[in-house]
């Protein structure tokens, strides 16, 4: 089992905002075919205000800073968007500790716990080409590898997601906007899957490095 002190958490937090902000033209390409073609700019919108909140403030315990993110995004973000990233980060609060480091077991059941508060808000579930395609599989690999050290769990994650994000691309959508498109809608990710994949990607990153 690893530790992840609350500094290095708001800067895989603080990445994950800058990639998301990039890779903005990407996720609008993908919601402009299967959507209403504002996830992308919904999601810049939502991570830059992150990003600046990040910059601007210095987070002493885990559970405050992942709250932090939270309202900011359900702030910024709006929508139903919003809502669900907002639950992503807020969903599994309880498992934190009000301290300034969290073991990588507490954060794989934190990511697990927030996915499956999406579930019940949303009553959706993987396979249905959302954002759980990628966020289901992802929190599976951290509670899978739990007991390593916190890079190795979170690159696990990061593959998953990616995986997930990739074979969202065959699936036919049953929920949301996209469901409207159906067939049209076989051949690309769901966007917030690649989402998801990117914030992981992110996560990841700051701890290989």
């Amino acid at each position: 089992m690893g530790m992840i002190h609350v500094e290095t958490l708001q800067e895989m937090f603080f990445h994950g905002a800058e990639l998301i902000i990039e890779k903005e033209p990407r996720l609008t390409e993908i919601d402009s075919v299967i959507g209403d073609g504002d996830h992308g700019t919904g999601m810049k919108r939502g991570f830059s205000a992150v990003k600046m909140m990040l910059g601007e403030r210095k987070f002493h315990h885990v559970d405050e800073l992942c709250q932090a993110v939270s309202l900011e995004l359900i702030k910024s973000m709006g929508g139903a968007s919003g809502v669900i990233f907002g639950t992503m980060f807020f969903g599994g609060i309880g498992r934190l500790p009000h301290g300034d480091a969290v073991s990588t077991e507490e954060l794989a059941d934190y990511f697990y716990d927030g996915e499956q508060a999406i579930e019940r808000r949303g009553r959706s579930k993987p396979g249905q080409k959302t954002m759980l395609d990628a966020l289901y599989p992802a929190v599976c690999a951290l509670k899978e590898h739990a007991e390593a050290e916190a890079g190795e769990m979170l690159v696990a994650a990061c593959q998953a997601a990616a995986k997930g994000a990739e074979e969202s691309k065959g699936i036919l959508p049953r929920v949301g906007r996209s469901k409207n498109f159906r067939e049209e809608a076989i051949g690309l990710p769901d966007p917030g899957a690649v989402s998801v994949s990117y914030l992981f990607r992110a996560f990841s990153e700051v701890l290989e490095n």
